[in-house]
């Protein structure tokens, strides 16, 4: 038996130079991943994939619209997923339980929405100004483009099955600052009102100048986040006010109204530095760490590395150094003064640089889930900068990509792991659907190494997994035999007719549990911390 784990775990060790171009392409067993399941859309398929950890697909959806972006899994176990045009809400098994055309509203979006606990969801909409009203507001006479376009943020109540209210609105052109024209509207001192946007700030991007391109939902603070990349900084803004209170400067539980309560990335934008000063890129989704080491604090892509280097993209954590929801500056600008953690780097010897779009997000183990979406690659790197886990997307276009092809325009807007515990996967079952290409022998050895190669054990659940004392096995049957192994393949543990074992006592680090039933057995790869 000793020989028998030991040459399984060579064989998952060597699998990982496997030369697999699309699915799972490597996949370090030595190092702890975090657990749950990983979903994503591509921007050119209208199918929505939830993925294990192996490659396998556990869930498909559909989405009626062309080149969606958006797909959340709600905590209901339904699928919120929308484009500019067109949004939906699919349960579990596919059936479309809502929808609806933006056009019926007024408007269409852009970019990204945020679901919201109460059911209802946040989406960005361009608010468009032709240039005489502009003038009349103190912009710059130079101002050489016919209109102006700035952000709007819409809250949308779903209502029955093909229907909706608005529910709540916030519009930047009600948060000017100018110093152009002393006669005009919104006129000020640009750095002692951080608080404000600067209508006449050039980055560059004539009429775009805000391009907003992220946004997402903090409920305990009841706070909004929101990427501009054209202006390389992000700004909060607060929820708790109404929509007449969202327009002015006071209201809400933070008292600023729709003023921004934080803003970083780049303190030229309110005259309070200069182009050196510059932290963010052309950066995507910023949001809130929801879960582990790190919560509270905020993640972010940013597309032009370090600030102003081209030729790297890189991941951050932020500090913004609140309490409780109250931000603070110092000389000036507002806090925190550099990264709290930062990380770019080579995936599989290639630069990780994302020209537009791509995500990140910061996991209960304090890993960090990248997705780039130029080459439609998501991996996973831990808190040291190791690359633990990278997965190519194989579809396009409604098609799948065969193992060794090259794949294009595969690439997700987003990609996003829920934890096994969400909520959205209580009282449901998973349709475990294989790998999405034809082959994939790094998936197959996880599978193995994850006891998924019979479909005996299809609806066993193991939990929790990291343990530092009791794993539980969810399964129709009583387990017969739980044996454990270590990394060398001796056996340091085993109990009969059940279905929990204590591991209290093992020293921390990764296990082998092989799990038995009647004629059935199969391993499973668990972490003792």
């Amino acid at each position: 038996m000793k020989y028998t784990i030991l040459l399984l775990f060579l064989i998952f060790m060597n699998a990982t130079i496997a030369q697999e171009t699309v699915g799972l392409v490597y996949d370090d067993i030595n190092e702890p991943k975090s657990d749950g399941y990983t979903l994503f859309k591509p921007t050119s398929d209208n199918r929505v994939f939830l993925i294990n950890n192996c490659g396998e697909v556990v869930n498909q959806w559909n989405f009626s619209g062309l080149n969606g972006n958006n797909a959340y899994l709600l905590e209901n176990g339904n699928l919120l997923q929308s484009n500019d045009a067109y949004a939906e809400i699919r349960d579990w098994n596919n059936t479309i339980l809502w929808s609806i055309s933006y056009s019926t509203l007024g408007f269409t979006i852009h970019h990204d929405i945020a679901p919201m606990p109460n059911g209802n969801f946040l989406v960005m909409v361009r608010d468009v100004y032709y240039k005489n009203e502009m003038l009349a507001e103190g912009i710059n006479t130079s101002y050489s483009d016919d209109k102006l376009q700035l952000e709007r943020v819409i809250e949308i109540e779903p209502v029955g099955s093909d229907a909706a209210n608005i529910v709540w609105e916030w519009k930047l052109f009600n948060h000017l600052v100018q110093d152009f024209d002393s006669s005009k509207p919104n006129y000020g001192t640009v750095a002692n009102n951080p608080q404000l946007l600067d209508m006449n700030y050039d980055g560059g991007y004539g009429f775009n100048p805000i391009h907003a391109n992220g946004i997402d939902y903090n409920k305990d603070l009841d706070q909004i986040a929101i990427s501009a990349r054209n202006l390389n900084e992000v700004f909060i803004i607060d929820h708790s006010t109404t929509t007449a209170e969202a327009a002015t400067h006071s209201g809400g539980i933070y008292g600023k109204g729709g003023d921004f309560l934080w803003r970083w990335g780049n303190p030229e934008v309110y005259d309070n530095g200069t182009i050196a000063d510059k932290k963010l890129g052309s950066q995507h989704d910023i949001k809130w760490i929801t879960e582990g080491p790190n919560q509270g604090k905020m993640s972010v892509f940013n597309n032009l590395g370090y600030g102003n280097n081209l030729n790297a993209s890189s991941v951050h954590i932020l500090d913004q150094n609140d309490e409780n929801g109250v931000y603070h500056l110092n000389s000036g600008r507002f806090l925190p003064e550099s990264y709290f953690w930062s990380w770019d780097g080579s995936i599989m010897n290639l630069v990780m640089l994302g020209g537009k779009k791509c995500g990140v997000q910061i996991m209960s183990n304090g890993n960090a889930l990248i997705n780039e979406s130029d080459k439609g690659r998501i991996t996973e790197v831990d808190s040291s900068g190791n690359i633990v886990w990278v997965y190519m997307i194989p579809v396009s276009d409604n098609s799948n990509f065969e193992q060794f092809t090259q794949p294009s325009v595969n690439g997700a807007f987003r990609a996003t792991r829920y934890p096994e515990n969400y909520n959205g996967f209580n009282n449901i079952t998973f349709n475990n659907n294989g790998i999405i290409e034809n082959e994939n022998t790094i998936s197959e050895n996880c599978i193995s190494l994850l006891g998924n190669t019979s479909s005996y054990f299809n609806n066993l659940r193991v939990y929790p997994n990291p343990t530092n004392d009791i794993l539980n096995f969810d399964f129709e049957k009583q387990l017969s035999q739980i044996e454990v192994y270590d990394l060398s393949g001796k056996h340091v543990l085993s109990k009969s007719n059940s279905k929990f074992i204590n591991l209290k006592n093992l020293e921390d680090g990764l296990y082998i549990i092989k799990l038995s039933v009647d004629e059935y057995s199969e391993f499973i790869k668990i972490t003792k911390k």
